[in-house]
């Protein structure tokens, strides 16, 4: 009785209702919240917008990146918190002043942006959702904790561009040229992510001065001040046929009367049809030699060209740097020396044989006059040969090659020197075998001789007077 009773009181039809409604409650708030965890988030959608903050934003497909979605998402939200910091450059700032043309300027902010998401701190993860199938990430960082933080930043890269400018200053000063500008240009680069905005700082003595502009000045100076002259103001070079028409020029380098070592330069002149180029670097007395040789023959005058040479500077700088127009740009006085070559003057003498007797016409030697002269040689005769003439000695000689037939054949045979001035052998060339056939002895030999004069106006004088400027 009483377990009836007590039956019938807990399953009271008010209770039996409660304890229904609690289930479906149950089932019901079971689903609902399985539904709210399904649920984007509205930023997911609609990207929040705030004043005083960046926004990164990303979501990534668990399909397309099954292993690392969590990973990927993170990376590319960083870098759409990245892509909201713009880079601009201010117009009086050094950079926009050196500009040519706007490809510089915006090379320079692009580069800048590039490395932004690299160095980004201060940021702060706000929100991730995921559900099976997506991954979402949002960061974002205070604009003005960034400022804070990119001010430390450039303070301390100023920091040490000014020790690089002290440092040079004093180099400058005591003419240890090359160091200085070595010094100048590392102080410039290494704040040359700050080099689009204004940059006054306070020097030691006190003094707020443009850092970056100090730096271009004091480098700018040190190229501009470097004279480049040659050995005793040389104003002419002159090259000849009896230094086998190889010269050099020593030149020297100095800033402010003072030698400077460790200048690379460039220079060039013309051989003829080819233009020659090289790069020579000055020793610690300031000098340097430039060597000339291997010129056309013909060729009557050139002209020597020096210049500073400012590409090995590029190697200071770092990998991004957006100073290599500048160090283009950099440029001194060039020197300029006329190089005259001197028409080699040319005495050709000597003997024609005939089957061992001496001929009475000269036809090898005429023919070689000749053919030298419209080489551009000059040919002197006689008494007019003096101190300053070569000499071309001839000898030439036919023999009897044979019989037959009713023909005779005669070999030709010619040696010709070309001597120096103290008679000592420069060149030797030689036509050997020179072939004529005639129907007589003496008629071979001629033929043997008009064959030797063809061939000499021919490749022969070309190698020849090729020779002379080897």
């Amino acid at each position: 009785m009483i377990t009836n009773r007590f039956l019938n009181s807990v399953l009271s039809p008010t209770l039996i209702l409660y304890v229904i409604s609690c289930g479906l409650f149950g089932l019901g708030g079971c689903s609902g919240l399985k539904n709210v965890a399904d649920e984007k988030p509205v930023w997911t959608m609609e990207r929040p917008i705030n004043p005083n903050y960046y926004i990164g934003i990303a979501g990534v497909s668990k399909i397309e990146y099954p292993y690392n979605a969590n990973e990927v998402a993170r990376e590319n939200a960083l870098n759409s918190l990245a892509r909201e910091i713009r880079v601009q450059v201010n117009s009086t700032s050094l950079l926009s002043t050196l500009q040519v043309n706007k490809w510089v300027e915006e090379s320079f902010a692009s580069s800048i942006e590039s490395t932004v998401a690299e160095n980004l701190e201060g940021f702060n993860l706000i929100d991730e959702f995921e559900n099976k199938d997506e991954v979402f990430v949002y960061y974002s960082l205070s604009k003005s904790e960034y400022a804070r933080i990119l001010e430390n930043r450039k303070q301390a890269a100023l920091g040490v561009a000014y020790g690089h400018y002290l440092d040079a200053s004093r180099k400058h000063l005591e003419g240890a040229i090359s160091v200085a500008i070595e010094r100048y240009l590392l102080g410039l680069d290494h704040m040359s992510g700050y080099l689009g905005e204004l940059n006054p700082y306070t020097g030691e003595d006190g003094l707020v001065f443009d850092l970056d502009r100090a730096l271009l000045n004091g480098l700018s100076d040190c190229i501009s001040q470097l004279e480049i002259s040659s050995n005793n103001d040389l104003e002419e070079i002159k090259i000849s046929l009896e230094k086998g028409y190889k010269g050099e020029c020593k030149i020297k380098v100095i800033s402010n009367g003072k030698a400077v070592g460790g200048i690379s330069l460039n220079y060039n002149y013309n051989r003829g049809s080819i233009p020659v180029r090289g790069s020579t670097v000055t020793s610690g007395n300031g000098e340097a030699i430039i060597s000339m040789n291997g010129f056309d023959p013909g060729t009557t005058r050139s002209e020597l060209i020096i210049e500073v040479n400012t590409a090995p500077l590029r190697s200071i700088l770092s990998p991004t740097s957006p100073l290599v127009p500048l160090v283009k740009g950099l440029k001194s006085t060039p020197l300029r020396i006329p190089i005259t070559l001197e028409s080699p003057k040319i005495g050709v003498i000597g003997e024609e044989m005939m089957f061992g007797i001496k001929r009475e016409k000269n036809e090898l030697i005429s023919a070689l006059r000749a053919a030298l002269s419209e080489q551009g040689v000059e040919i002197v005769e006689g008494s007019d040969i003096g101190s300053d003439v070569l000499t071309l000695r001839v000898y030439a000689d036919t023999k009897v090659g044979g019989e037959g037939s009713g023909f005779y054949t005669a070999y030709l045979n010619a040696t010709l020197e070309l001597l120096d001035t103290d008679n000592e052998l420069v060149i030797q060339k030689n036509l050997e075998r020179v072939k004529g056939v005639q129907l007589d002895k003496d008629r071979a030999g001629e033929e043997a001789y008009r064959k030797a004069v063809r061939e000499i106006g021919g490749r022969f004088i070309e190698a020849f007077i090729k020779a002379l400027y080897q």
